[in-house]
């Protein structure tokens, strides 16, 4: 990613590239994205030693593009060592908005939204413009809230406070002209819930690109009975009159014209203030004073507040793995602040088939210099009902376990080469289920040696005198009747002249990963006569090749790895599931 230097007309003035030579390097960079101020802050750190160095002042700008938007950050930070670097803190919102402080405002009329941002915020046209505008236009609109701020606060702090008595969401957008000078700031407005897409698209799953569930229970805010009072006395609460019913048509909350309380029925009996059955006094009160525009205002809020604690909290926490920031999911697109995906997780609820939660990314954190480190924060987890029932669930989970192959390993304890016939070596057979790490004990394994059958045992002892040359080892091994794996492997026996060349393969991070999070370097190394020859790798040329998880030739793959390398870096964009990898080498002269 290119950084972009602004002086203080906002100007283009130079450069941050890693991939430019010359250019000024970046590093540590950290890009901070918040879905509830609808801004973000933006971290990094340069050397020193640069030329371009002196183009970073403290009345500078930096910007980048970033998924064909504009991002503009104010510098207001550095941090300078005696160590040849300097760390910058920057945010993207106009300084204006983020420390201007506005004293309080009285005001006693109904009013938009924009005459609050315009007349409370003091937004003016020349500090940004109002874009997207979901909410009525009209001051005297019923659904308008009377607004006053009691004390002092900043700018953005206004209007994030006029935004949420709104019910509203917001998002600032840059756009910056040719020369880098700046073209507009728009504040884009949304109904609750509109920043962003509902990603039907994406599924997140445990496992793949989810890490950890955690569920947390508490009951300790539970109430099923409120009275919900106006602060200003100008609406009666007793002449409302309301009934809530629930997805199942079941009467959920109610209130009746005359009476004081509103009540949580479905909660009441489910979780009583007392065991005994002859008492009334089983439910749990909490009472409130708002300022109501409306008698329906005064229900409407009883009902927001009954839905919220008429039972008990639960509250999830999911960790993702970098590849759900850094990746495109999908059809194709990459998470953005404000979309909404599905969350599974087999491990929860397995006698309903999962724990299914929709949930919406709040919060992402970016490096464009360390991608792994990438995180993204989840909220407003809504848990779904699996519309699968739970036989059903079943059998497909069986389809789905019986279409899930097998890997096979075959291990050896003293190589697969003998010299003058000396010596043995013992071959294990292991099986592992799918992405499973802990082995699966066939139900029985059997041996072949140049397809004969030598042995039904899940280990065997190659002696050096039994072979002549060379012979082929392999074994099957068996579930439930069903042949589920199998491999082989070439014994050698030299007993005279020069020694065969023989090629190993070396992971510097073993050879299998979990949670798809995958980085190993694979190195091939020559041995002959038990010494390691062409450590450089400048005497042979070594060709790599992929074959993927269901046998077919990875024909893109191995076009790009076809010229030399010694060694080669796998990551989780050259895996899915499993792969296996050769290499040949062949002398250069």
């Amino acid at each position: 990613m290119e950084l972009n230097i602004h002086d203080k007309t906002l100007k283009y003035v130079g450069v941050i590239n890693n991939n430019l030579p010359e250019a000024l390097h970046y590093f540590d960079d950290k890009w901070h994205r918040y879905l509830a101020e609808g801004s973000s802050t933006f971290e990094f750190s340069i050397p020193k030693n640069n030329p371009d160095f002196s183009l970073i002042q403290e009345s500078s700008y930096i910007s980048f593009y970033y998924e064909n938007e504009d991002y503009l950050f104010n510098i207001i930070g550095t941090k300078e060592d005696d160590k040849n670097s300097l760390a910058v803190s920057c945010v993207n919102l106009n300084l204006g908005l983020l420390y201007e402080t506005l004293n309080a405002c009285s005001n006693t009329k109904r009013h938009s939204i924009v005459w609050y941002l315009k007349n409370a915020a003091k937004i003016s046209d020349n500090i940004l413009e109002i874009g997207q505008n979901p909410f009525s236009e009209v001051d005297e609109d019923k659904s308008n809230p009377i607004l006053t701020f009691d004390s002092s606060e900043t700018k953005l702090a206004r209007i994030i406070s006029i935004c949420s008595s709104f019910s509203a969401e917001f998002k600032f957008s840059t756009k910056l002209k040719d020369d880098g000078t700046l073209q507009s700031i728009t504040l884009d407005l949304f109904k609750a819930g509109g920043v962003g897409q509902v990603r039907k698209d994406v599924t997140l799953y445990y496992g793949k690109n989810i890490t950890g569930i955690t569920r947390t229970m508490d009951k300790k805010s539970i109430f099923n009975a409120t009275t919900v009072t106006d602060s200003k006395n100008k609406y009666n609460w007793k002449a409302v009159e309301g009934k809530h019913y629930n997805s199942e048509g079941q009467l959920e909350f109610y209130k009746n014209a005359g009476e004081n309380t509103a009540y949580a029925l479905i909660s009441r009996d489910t979780f009583p203030s007392q065991l005994k059955s002859d008492t009334n006094d089983q439910w749990v009160r909490k009472d409130f004073s708002i300022e109501a525009s409306s008698e329906d205002s005064l229900w409407d809020y009883a009902v927001s507040q009954f839905k919220q604690f008429a039972y008990p909290q639960m509250t999830y926490e999911v960790s993702a793995t970098s590849t759900a920031v850094t990746n495109a999911l999908g059809d194709g697109r990459l998470l953005d602040i404000g979309d909404t995906v599905t969350i599974q997780d087999e491990n929860f609820d397995k006698a309903d088939g999962g724990l299914i939660l929709s949930a919406r990314v709040s919060e992402q954190e970016i490096s464009f210099t360390n991608p792994s480190s990438n995180s993204v924060t989840f909220t407003n987890f809504v848990k779904l009902k699996n519309q699968i029932s739970a036989d059903l669930w079943s059998k497909m989970k069986d389809i789905v376990d019986q279409s899930t192959p097998y890997r096979s390993e075959l291990t050896t304890s003293n190589g697969v080469q003998f010299k003058n016939s000396a010596g043995s070596t013992t071959l294990s057979a292991h099986i592992y289920f799918g992405s499973d790490t802990t082995e699966t004990i066939a139900d029985s394994y059997e041996w072949s040696k140049d397809g004969t059958v030598v042995a039904n045992a899940q280990t065997i002892t190659v002696d050096a005198i039994g072979v002549v040359d060379k012979a082929v080892y392999s074994f099957k091994a068996t579930v439930g009747g069903k042949v589920v794996a199998s491999q082989s492997v070439t014994i050698t026996n030299v007993d005279d002249g020069t020694s065969p060349i023989n090629l190993v393969i070396d992971s510097s991070n073993g050879y299998q990963f979990k949670n798809n999070i995958i980085n190993t370097t694979f190195t091939a190394i020559l041995y002959q006569n038990n010494k390691e020859i062409d450590s450089d790798g400048t005497k042979f040329a070594y060709i790599w090749s992929k074959t993927n998880s269901d046998g077919t030739v990875d024909t893109a793959w191995n076009l790009a790895h076809q010229t030399s390398q010694k060694s080669i870096t796998i990551t989780n964009s050259d895996v899915w599931q499993r792969a296996t990898f050769d290499c040949t080498a062949e002398p250069l002269n």
